[in-house]
């Protein structure tokens, strides 16, 4: 992240419009970092910043003047320390590499060479200090040092849940003891995947989560080799082995088939609910495959009409039919192949006889938002993303080393136990954005309303609260 720099100590270090700050600390939910300025007892700005850095706020104005080359200085000195820590570029390319833009006043300012050489050396007698990254999953070993979690100062538990064994379709999973209590007494879960941030060796990372006292927090994180069902399937047995007897109303989950099909059968009382965020997302990567998305950017009309197909999902399901009928007579020429993706994958196709539908990909009921949205449950999977985002902001880097992941994961978790504590000692969790509050009063109310609507004018009502 560009405007998060390394201190000397490689400590996180913050800067905006030529000061710099220091972290101070996260905010009670674990979603804003707040920082302080660097010149401590004579400077009493502060600033917060958001997961994705950025600036979300600035207090009191600083005490002395701005310095734009210092700011540049120390971050190129964190790219270099960047770099040497993830290439193996000689010493003198890596500084190279790191100065090429840099502009006259930040040339000046920089540090000797041989200081930036010593730069480089320390970062990576640092990285030597950790295991070499393995080479593969028969023959990895994971140090006692970066299997366990110091709960505080002196006192440790194993961070390294369950290990499947030596071979190519290793898992390891990751998370505390005392997080799979709450996954067993939660009723709602939430599961997603992602592989920007996954180590070699690994196709993804796998996270969990579950809720308790009005938060959802991450209960475990599972490093998995590729996306078959046997591997989920896999997974979820040695979360088993761990807690008996788990049993959730509800799992959140993207639309894969392997890990869908996983969840039904290890939990088969549990209600699958399809994420609309991804749903729309689908819908997102159809509109580009069909060349739309210039149109989607351009003409307010057009993109009111193709969100109108996703939409749909606010429909009661015994009125799919009509409404679908309805909407491809509405829908422009250009939107009905968007909408035959729609009934193809998430609906079914009518049968050439007219006597009923196909089966499709993924059925209504998994992905239907009209009494979710009347009984207040969730409609998306977004805490599970907002969990991957807290740990990519950590990481700094796409596909890490292992150690680095595990050394990411365990400061993650320091935050997370703090929101749980908080949570349990009365502390509310933070509320929505005023506009996403405002946007879901508003689709409840169409919803309660839905008899006094046309099918069209409701899904117009529906499109007009949400993008794509």
């Amino acid at each position: 992240m560009e405007n998060e720099i390394l201190s000397q100590r490689s400590q996180a270090k913050f800067c905006s419009e030529g000061f710099v700050y220091v972290f101070d600390r996260m905010s009670s939910d674990g979603n804003v970092k707040f920082w302080r300025c660097q010149e401590r007892g004579r400077c009493k700005a502060r600033l917060h910043s958001g997961e994705d850095g950025v600036v979300l706020k600035t207090i009191n104005q600083h005490s002395h003047e701005a310095s734009a080359a210092k700011v540049e200085v120390q971050k190129i000195i964190t790219r270099i320390k960047r770099r040497a820590a993830d290439t193996i570029e000689p010493t003198i390319q890596v500084m190279n590499e790191c100065t090429l833009d840099a502009s006259q006043a930040a040339q000046g300012a920089l540090p000797r060479s041989q200081a930036l050489k010593k730069t480089v050396r320390r970062k990576r007698l640092e990285i030597r200090a950790a295991p070499p990254n393995p080479t593969n999953l028969e023959q990895l070993v994971i140090p006692e040092v970066y299997s366990a979690y110091e709960v505080r100062p002196g006192f440790f538990e194993n961070f390294l849940l369950a290990d499947s064994g030596p071979g190519l379709n290793r898992i390891l999973i990751f998370g505390r003891r005392q997080n799979l209590d709450v996954l067993h007494h939660s009723r709602e879960w939430f599961a997603d995947g992602t592989f920007k941030i996954a180590p070699l060796l690994f196709s993804q990372i796998y996270t969990v989560l579950a809720t308790a006292h009005q938060g959802v927090h991450p209960i475990f994180y599972a490093l998995l080799p590729n996306k078959q069902e046997v591997t989920y399937r896999r997974m979820f047995e040695l979360v088993i082995e761990l807690q008996p007897e788990l049993n959730p109303e509800s799992i959140a989950c993207d639309f894969e088939n392997a890990a869908i099909s996983a969840m039904k059968h290890c939990f088969p009382r549990a209600e699958i609910r399809g994420c609309f965020f991804h749903l729309v997302q689908n819908m997102h990567k159809k509109l580009s495959h069909l060349g739309l998305m210039q149109r989607y950017r351009i003409e307010a009309d057009f993109a009111l009409a193709a969100k109108m197909v996703t939409a749909l999902p606010f429909v009661p399901h015994q009125h799919l039919d009509e409404a679908i009928d309805m909407l491809a007579n509405e829908l422009p020429p250009e939107l009905q192949p968007l909408l035959e993706w729609f009934e193809d994958t998430y609906v079914g196709r009518l049968n050439r006889r007219g006597n009923g539908r196909r089966p499709g990909m993924f059925p209504p009921q998994m992905w239907n938002m009209y009494e979710r949205v009347l009984h207040d449950q969730n409609r998306t999977n977004n805490h599970a993303e907002a969990a991957h985002r807290r740990l990519q902001v950590e990481l700094g880097v796409e596909h890490p080393t292992l150690w680095k992941l595990i050394e990411s994961l365990r400061k993650v978790q320091k935050g997370r136990d703090l929101y749980y504590e908080q949570l349990v000692a009365g502390h509310a969790p933070p509320l929505k954005l005023r506009k996403y509050r405002d946007a879901d009063s508003r689709i409840l109310r169409i919803v309660r309303n839905y008899n006094t609507y046309n099918n069209i004018e409701f899904l117009r009502a529906i499109a007009h609260n949400y993008g794509i």
